[in-house]
Parts: structure tokens; C-alpha cells; sequence
């Protein structure tokens, strides 16, 4: 059928899923669904619904010559650290499917508690594969060469939905710098031990944690000029004061308040205008793209 048949095909579901009271992400053939209660509702109230709505789309999906896959099909619990809850068990065609602490969603390891130990470990892996195959051939490659290569096997999987990475602790996200030092050092023929930074700069090659910034920032971008998804564009709302002040022709973003340190201050709802405010007054009224980015990267420079 090809992929965008299918999404056509399939669109139906969305209302099927609609229905049962739950959200729903789709993207081609991988289907999600999510609710989200108070830490003090009971889960004997919630599984049955999400079990209704198994039922349901595997109905559909039976009735138009497609199959519920049990055998991918995966249960994940979002809770707190110190939460100490039992696994959830939700049945499927009279199969249970227990609850499993991670999971990969669109080539990003998800964690029950949030926490990216596990994705950056797979991208640290990954990364310095690359690395090392690059380093055994380097004596036969110029420089030129060399950082396309650095681009295509290493650059790859450090910026893959790096913007998940915001907030996170600055432990684990020295490792993924580490690797971008080597990859850095490996293009120009330095030692282990040379200072890095006149080297990123001669690179043009944007720190780790300024490389997660410039992803949210453009993705505000594209949020304020409609090229963006729609449930990424209505976390975000241009700032209105109460009264006549000049900050209001800044085009700047309203901020919200969090409660919860741990995740509310990585959401992208939170980080994202307070990371678009700090941007200085021309590059948030530039309206071409290319000269967005361009001017940002100076900036984070």
C-alpha cells in the first residue's frame, strides 16, 4: 500500500481510540495510547478502560483485515523514583501483558522513572563504535573527509532527539561530550590530552549542552511560524501582559510554573520559553529560518 495509504487506511482508528475516553499518538504502523490520573486513583479503576480500548481496536482491527500484534504490544508506567507501586498487568485477548520498565519508542529508550541513563548509554555505545572505526582508517583520510565521516557515524546518534536530553543531569551528559572531545581531537590530529575548546571552535562545532539548546530553540521557531507539529505548538503561548508595557512587543513567550523539579523543569512547556526569553531581541524577530539558525548558533557560541 505504501506508507501513506496506510496512514489514510488506518486514520479511522484515531476515532475508535477517541472514543474510550484516552489519548493517542500514531505514527505509521506504531500506535500509542496514554491516560494520565493523580498519584491517588486507584489502577483497578484505570486498567479496565485501557483494556476496553485494546478490545476495541483490535476489533477494528480484525474487521479491516489488520492484526493486533500482542507480541509488540508493551505496557509502560510513567511513575516517580521512590514510587514503589507494582508492575501493571493489562490483558489482551485473554494475554497478559505485564509492565516493563523501558522501552524503545521511535529509536528512544524510555524510562518509567524518565531518566535517560539507558538512552545516552546506547548512544554512547553507538557513538564510539563509530569512533573507533573511524580512528583504525584516519592515516589514509584528509581532513575533509574525515569530519563528513565524524558527521554520518558519530553526529548521527549524539543529535538523534537530543532535545529529550534538556535538563538532564550534567553527569551523564559529560560522557556524550567526551565522545564529541575524541571525535574533535581525531579530525585534527591532536593528542588526548590538547585542549578542546580552540578546537570546537575552529570546528564550528556547538558543545553538547549548547547542541540540545539550539534544538528546542528552533523548534520554538517553528512553533511560532506554524511549521511545527500542532500538540508541540500549543504548549506555547506568546506573552500578554496585563497592561500596556514595552516588553510586549519583544514577542516574547509566557512562562509557567512547575511543581516538580525532577520532571516539570525538563518539560518542554517550561524549558522552552525560558530558553526562547534569554535570546536577544534580533534573533527573536527574525522571521527567515536559515537566518535563525545561523545567528542562534553565534549566540550559543
Amino acid at each position: 500500500m505504501g506508507p501513506l495509504c496506510f496512514i489514510m487506511y488506518t486514520a479511522p482508528l484515531e476515532d475508535v481510540i477517541e472514543k474510550c475516553g484516552i489519548s493517542r499518538m500514531v505514527y505509521a504502523d506504531d500506535t500509542q495510547i496514554y491516560i494520565s490520573v493523580p498519584k491517588c486513583t486507584n489502577n483497578s479503576t484505570v486498567i479496565p478502560q485501557i483494556e476496553l480500548c485494546l478490545h476495541k481496536i483490535q476489533d477494528w482491527s480484525l474487521k479491516n483485515s489488520l492484526k493486533l500484534n500482542i507480541g509488540k504490544t508493551e505496557v509502560l508506567h510513567f511513575k516517580s523514583r521512590n514510587n514503589s507501586t507494582l508492575p501493571l498487568s493489562v490483558n489482551v485477548s485473554d494475554i497478559s501483558v505485564q509492565s516493563v520498565s523501558k522501552a524503545r519508542d521511535l529509536g528512544v529508550i524510555v524510562q518509567d522513572d524518565l531518566s535517560m541513563k539507558t538512552h545516552i548509554n546506547n548512544m554512547c555505545k553507538s557513538a564510539a563504535l563509530g569512533l573507533h572505526r573511524i580512528g583504525k582508517i584516519r592515516h589514509l583520510l584528509d581532513r575533509s573527509t574525515t569530519e563528513k565521516l565524524v558527521h554520518a557515524f558519530i553526529f548521527s546518534h549524539l543529535d538523534n532527539n537530543n532535545g529529550l536530553l534538556l535538563g538532564v543531569p550534567d553527569s551523564q551528559l559529560t560522557r556524550l561530550q567526551r565522545i564529541q572531545n575524541s571525535a574533535a581531537r581525531l579530525v585534527m590530529r591532536k593528542k588526548k590530552f590538547d585542549h578542546i575548546t580552540p578546537l570546537l571552535r575552529i570546528l564550528h562545532w556547538l558543545p553538547i549542552r549548547s547542541r540540545i539548546k539550539f534544538k528546542v530553540i528552533t523548534l520554538v521557531f517553528k512553533c511560532l511560524n506554524g511549521i511545527a507539529p500542532s500538540y508541540l505548538s500549543e504548549l506555547i503561548k506568546p506573552y500578554q501582559p496585563g497592561r500596556n508595557l514595552r516588553s510586549q512587543s519583544k514577542n516574547l513567550l509566557s512562562e509557567i510554573r512547575v511543581k516538580s523539579k525532577t520532571f516539570g523543569d525538563r518539560a518542554f512547556e517550561k524549558m522552552a520559553p525560558t530558553l526562547w526569553n534569554k535570546l536577544p531581541d534580533k534573533i527573536r524577530h527574525t522571521t527567515d529560518f536559515g537566518q535563525f539558525k545561523s545567528m542562534l548558533k553565534t549566540h550559543l557560541f
